[in-house]
């Protein structure tokens, strides 16, 4: 059996291998960004496929530190990519608020998975049980998690579709009412996930202050 584990190539494990083709087809969602239906679609299956990187490494036993490692780093960079493409379309009158949300979600994570790093945790998901009650539900409850972010993601694609109404109703006119509701149904979540991101970015803050605190209190 420890033969059998020393020949595994973690590289080719099934749920990395789901993250090499999110990596492909986000890269070809934003190559192809002009063009809403391509972007739709590679960004869809981009998406569709981190639902689906966690139930594979469970099925078949194949949760590693790299798996974590590369699925936390494809979704901070689809994120970024999204809400940079976003400042650039709402150049004239969004692009300062998608500019703080780009930094709120790239600073949060850092610092939240650097103080956890710091702690010794084994995951990103372990907290205290004096965290704040809504980041302790975010983490604990995989169904939260799991929503929270897909009404988040799902709320900024909408904002990019919307950009694009002109042509959508010329080619689906049917679609603009429907792209409409969706984005005012994840409207709460996305406001939610932001408010998590905050409060994400506070307590890995205070964590890293605690640290320091106690080290200085050892060189005493």
């Amino acid at each position: 059996q420890g033969s059998a584990h020393t020949m595994e190539n973690i590289h080719l494990f099934v749920p990395n291998v789901i993250g090499y083709i999110r990596i492909a087809t986000g890269l070809l969602a934003f190559y192809f960004c002009e063009d809403w239906k391509l972007f739709f679609g590679f960004y869809f299956v981009s998406y569709f496929l981190d639902c689906l990187d966690g139930l594979a490494a469970r099925h078949f036993n194949q949760a590693t530190r790299f798996g974590q490692m590369l699925d936390m780093v494809t979704d901070r960079c689809c994120t970024a990519c999204l809400l940079g493409l976003l400042a650039h379309l709402y150049m004239n009158n969004y692009a300062f608020l998608f500019f703080v949300l780009l930094s709120l979600d790239l600073a949060s994570h850092y610092c939240h998975v650097y103080s956890q790093l710091l702690a010794g945790t084994s995951s990103h998901k372990e907290l205290s049980e004096n965290e704040h009650w809504l980041l302790k539900l975010y983490y604990h409850k995989r169904m939260v998690l799991f929503f929270l972010c897909l009404l988040n993601e799902t709320f900024f694609v909408m904002c990019y579709l919307i950009h694009y109404e002109q042509q959508i109703k010329a080619t689906l006119g049917w679609a603009m009412p429907l792209i409409m509701g969706v984005f005012y149904l994840c409207l709460p979540g996305a406001v939610i996930k932001q408010y998590i991101n905050l409060l994400q970015l506070f307590s890995g803050c205070n964590r890293i202050i605690e640290y320091d605190m106690k080290e200085r209190r050892k060189q005493k």
